[in-house]
């Protein structure tokens, strides 16, 4: 009896990473990927994603029960577009993707036989560089969101791989995600670039950009895909341009804050942020999202630092039907 096939389309880091996830343990399925760039698609295979590359789309996706696509969002149409006649009865397709909403009205649209499920994974670790590895969404929240007629088959088909990197299936719906993450994750990116912009034309920046340290660079990271961020970033601009609006709101109280004659009501502020930060980074780490009214207090030096960069809490636990 043939092997089932996972196919993955778009070999990045995310793609790179689930197929290293998915054959972390082995299982009874075959891991074929397919990219434009036969070098990318040579990297995931010597990285060990994959049992083999499929330089054709259509071979590649041929028999696939489960299709994973990676690419950008402007790419998704013209990707299913292709692959639509190639999908086996049953096969479901998953698009990892910034932007739910949008992306779902796509594949409903071009999949007509097949269900299409949208997921964002989250990768909400603090700090270190990002690369292809197999924990990359380890202890991640794993946002699932469908058209409601979708299948709970193909919804359990996506929740296995979800549990089979580790991550935690989060089901949300595409809209709610998509205004929430306009907000985390896109507001922060669009500042970088204005940042960038703001920092490189100024007329000190001959000599500024000597002393740009890490506060700068950290805060000016926006990708290395200008393309495929500009996509992500219009397509879900409704929700962005509220997002930046409630910017501004908030720079005029800091702006206010600045203009006063003591320093001590900016001090007070900067001081619950800060607090409300290191929640933040403590929630992350230990995974717990229930105790966002405790506060943080060192009662040892150090003890921060350890929990941030430190493994305390032992190794990840153990998830039940990690299979995909």
């Amino acid at each position: 009896m043939a092997k089932s096939q996972i196919t993955i389309i778009g070999l990045g880091l995310g793609g790179t990473s689930l197929g290293l996830a998915l054959r972390k343990s082995g299982g009874d399925f075959e891991v074929v990927g397919h990219d434009r760039s036969p070098d990318v698609a040579g990297r995931a295979k010597q990285a060990g994603a994959l049992d083999r590359t499929e330089w054709n789309l259509h071979r590649a996706c041929s028999g696939a029960g489960l299709i994973i696509i990676d690419t950008p969002l402007a790419e998704m149409e013209e990707v299913l577009g292709h692959i639509a006649e190639d999908l086996a009865t049953g096969a479901v397709v998953v698009a990892l993707t910034e932007v739910m909403q949008p992306a779902l009205e796509i594949g409903t649209a071009a999949l007509k036989n097949n269900a299409f499920v949208v997921a964002h994974p989250v990768l909400n670790r603090v700090g270190g560089d990002l690369e292809a590895k197999v924990d990359l969404y380890a202890d991640s929240q794993f946002c699932i969101g469908s058209a409601v007629d979708t299948s709970p088959q193909a919804l359990e088909l996506v929740n296995n791989l979800a549990l089979r990197a580790d991550a935690t299936p989060f089901y949300i719906d595409p809209a709610e995600h998509d205004g929430i993450i306009s907000l985390l994750e896109q507001t922060p990116r669009l500042l970088g670039a204005v940042m960038m912009q703001a920092g490189s034309n100024s007329s000190g920046w001959r000599d500024g950009q000597k002393l740009a340290g890490r506060t700068f660079a950290n805060s000016t990271e926006t990708g290395e895909d200008p393309d495929a961020l500009a996509g992500a970033l219009f397509a879900n601009r409704e929700n962005l341009l509220r997002s930046l609006e409630q910017m501004e709101d908030v720079l005029a109280e800091w702006r206010a804050l600045l203009s006063g004659e003591d320093a001590a009501p900016l001090a007070a502020v900067l001081s619950e942020m800060t607090d409300r930060r290191l929640r933040w980074q403590r929630d992350v780490k230990l995974q717990r999202f229930d105790t966002a009214d405790e506060p943080v207090k060192e009662t040892q030096p150090g003890l921060l630092r350890q929990m941030f960069f430190g493994d305390l809490f032992g190794g990840r636990k153990r998830r039940e039907n990690n299979d995909a």
